[in-house]
């Protein structure tokens, strides 16, 4: 195995390391303001997240009322994929001379268990970085912006782009907020004075945790990311608080300065929350990745959308702790 190939295995296979693999990928688009010329930007997407690269696809099916960034659908290996124009998406108009189409790369990604496509118009190298060098976009634009943060990277800004929102956006069961949320069972007297802390980057999605936990009875305090949420937690258990104040911890995972496998580490690591589950909703979760979690201890896994099966997990997995 070369060390490149090395490399790789060892971090789909390392856990709460707080680092990620970025492949970075560029977007060529004419510039409004200069006729006849182009510009370009890095994005980057966690490894973890990509199945392949492939050539553009020689033959595409056009599907009728499909959402205008979706070029089609092709055939790869059996399994029919829609083709997203990123620089579409960005509202920029590609730059399509045959110099620059002869670089185009299609970036194959498994999002929330299916299969999504990317054209993206050239791909450069693997960067293995810490969630601590990412920086979350300003909130002003949080809530509304196709990216999850930056990084600079041997002086390149790299703008991580939120395929999930995308992905929700172009095939609305993928949101979160299209489940239905039965919420049949109830927080018990004893858990409403208690916080879920949930952490997740996505300020929608915080919000739809956030309202669906609390219409099952449940306090919840909300946080952008893994450092923050682990600084909550720290204080509490500085004030000797943790049993009266810490229910459960609910995760992202892909999150700017710690992600949720590192926090899921640190808090298992702690014996002040030895009673606190820790439950991991994430699209990153697999078949492939799910072992990452089980090695960091956390009580359960659940694929993103699924806000009614997250509920009925925390209920269970709070009845087994009450009950052991």
């Amino acid at each position: 195995m070369s060390q490149t190939a090395a490399s790789r295995s060892n971090i789909l296979l390392e856990s709460g390391t707080n680092e990620l693999e970025v492949i970075t990928l560029y977007l060529r688009w004419l510039d409004p303001l200069s006729v006849g010329t182009a510009a370009q930007a890095a994005y980057g997407i966690n490894a973890a997240k990509v199945r392949e690269l492939v050539a553009m696809p020689t033959e595409l099916t056009e599907i009728p009322d499909s959402h205008p960034s979706v070029r089609g659908v092709f055939l790869l290996r059996g399994r029919t994929i829609p083709l997203v124009d990123l620089c579409h998406w960005f509202g920029y108009t590609p730059d399509t001379s045959p110099e620059a189409m002869v670089k185009w790369v299609v970036v194959v990604s498994e999002i929330n268990g299916k299969l999504f496509s990317f054209i993206s118009h050239g791909v450069d190298k693997v960067y293995r970085i810490s969630w601590s060098q990412i920086m979350p976009p300003p909130e002003i634009i949080a809530r509304h912006s196709s990216l999850t943060g930056m990084c600079l990277v041997n002086d390149r800004v790299i703008q991580m782009i939120d395929f999930e929102k995308i992905c929700a956006d172009i095939d609305s069961s993928m949101a979160v907020d299209h489940v239905t949320h039965a919420i049949k069972e109830r927080a018990d007297a004893d858990q409403v004075n208690k916080h879920v802390v949930i952490a997740d980057d996505s300020a929608t999605i915080r919000e739809q945790i956030k309202r669906t936990l609390e219409r099952a009875d449940y306090r919840v305090k909300a946080f952008s990311d893994g450092q923050s949420t682990w600084d909550f937690l720290e204080q509490t258990m500085g004030d000797g608080a943790v049993d009266s104040q810490i229910l459960a911890v609910v995760s992202d995972i892909e999150m700017p300065q710690m992600d949720g496998h590192h926090l899921c580490m640190k808090i298992k690591q702690q014996p002040d929350f030895k009673r606190v589950p820790v439950l991991l909703f994430s699209s990153l979760i697999n078949a492939a990745t799910r072992h990452k979690g089980e090695q960091v201890g956390a009580d359960d896994q659940i694929t993103k959308p699924e806000l009614d099966t997250l509920v009925k997990r925390l209920q269970g997995c709070l009845k087994k702790l009450a009950n052991g």
